[in-house]
């Protein structure tokens, strides 16, 4: 973007005026060490992330000061040099990097005191008008078949010492443990996600819990919105003699994913929290796209439904002998 200003230029028989543009600079403050960054998506997307973060934290130094969502406060705790920043920012910083198109963090990068102001996003149909005025170069090349968390590191526009690395999370305080709940003493189901056409049949649930006999206790997890949680009383009534569902905060759910013997789930999350903490895990897909969201492991598998045209009758159809068969192989000592 440029200003425009006009230089006079002698001449003998009259004036004329010259166009000349001029580099817009954004004139802040002594910058102090750190950068900000901006991303309102959920919980699982912001766990993906986490990567980038880490680069820019060596970067620019601590802290990342990162715009999200209030209710993800728990998780930025667990992400080493990163804090949460309150509107309205004061101080100032020489960047700002912001990993989504919502006009939420656009605006956030437009009142931040910062010199430079930079746009990654997978897509660029993602582009709003208001983008290119905001951001000098963004930076929107095709997600293709990446894997989103090494896509953005990839695409974060500063060097690094080290080749890119899968997320990885703090371990939560065992302050955060549930009530009556003992690290490594159970199994972790997560049957819910954002979207809706991502559940699993409750009798597909059912049948995996049975699988596991009753040796080892299953904690359900229990959605926030009125069809999660009846999802979810549905699997537990099918499982009442074996499973039991534990209401959480999200301190206790990241507790959870970081100290169950194993996570079963279905896309979300569940599944980039229990790989951030090293705890092993089979994820069911079904609408989504494995290669998106999801870094195979030994202990980190992924089984999919079959590709077809209605997401919602895949998985309410799927048979759960191979979910049950990729549980088997996880090391649940």
């Amino acid at each position: 973007m440029c200003r425009e200003s006009y230089r006079e230029e002698p001449s003998n028989r009259k004036r004329t005026f010259t166009l000349v543009s001029r580099p817009t600079t954004v004139e802040v403050g002594l910058p102090m060490p750190g950068c900000y960054a901006a991303f309102h998506k959920q919980l699982g997307d912001l766990t993906l992330l986490e990567p980038s973060l880490s680069k820019l934290r060596d970067f620019h130094g601590a802290p990342v000061r990162l715009f999200t969502r209030g209710g993800h406060a728990a998780l930025i705790e667990l992400m080493p040099g990163v804090c949460q920043a309150r509107p309205p920012a004061l101080t100032p910083a020489s960047d700002i990097y912001c990993f989504d198109p919502l006009s939420k963090s656009a605006f956030r990068a437009l009142t931040t005191p910062v010199a430079r102001r930079h746009l990654i996003i997978p897509e660029r149909r993602e582009l709003r008008w208001f983008h290119p005025w905001l951001f000098a170069r963004p930076v929107t090349p095709e997600l293709g078949s990446s894997y989103v968390a090494e896509f953005f590191w990839n695409h974060t526009p500063v060097r690094s010492a080290s080749p890119f690395r899968p997320p990885v999370l703090t371990p939560p305080p065992d302050s955060w443990a549930p009530p009556g709940i003992v690290s490594r003493s159970f199994i972790l189901v997560n049957a819910t996600a954002g979207w809706r056409m991502k559940l699993w049949s409750p009798t597909g649930w059912a049948a995996t819990i049975r699988s596991l006999g009753t040796k080892v206790p299953i904690v359900l997890t229990r959605g926030g919105n009125d069809w999660q949680a009846a999802h979810c009383d549905q699997i537990a009534a099918l499982t009442s003699d074996v499973a039991r569902i534990v209401p959480t905060s999200l301190k206790e759910f990241l507790w959870l994913c970081a100290n169950a013997r194993a996570v079963l789930t279905v896309d979300g999350s569940a599944s980039h929290l229990a790989a951030a903490f090293g705890t092993p895990a089979v994820t069911l897909f079904g609408p989504t796209n494995p290669d998106h969201w999801h870094r195979p492991g030994p202990q980190h598998l992924a089984v999919c439904a079959p590709v077809g045209g209605d997401p919602a009758p895949i998985l309410r159809d799927f048979d759960p002998a191979p979910f049950i068969a990729a549980v088997r192989t996880l090391d649940l000592g």
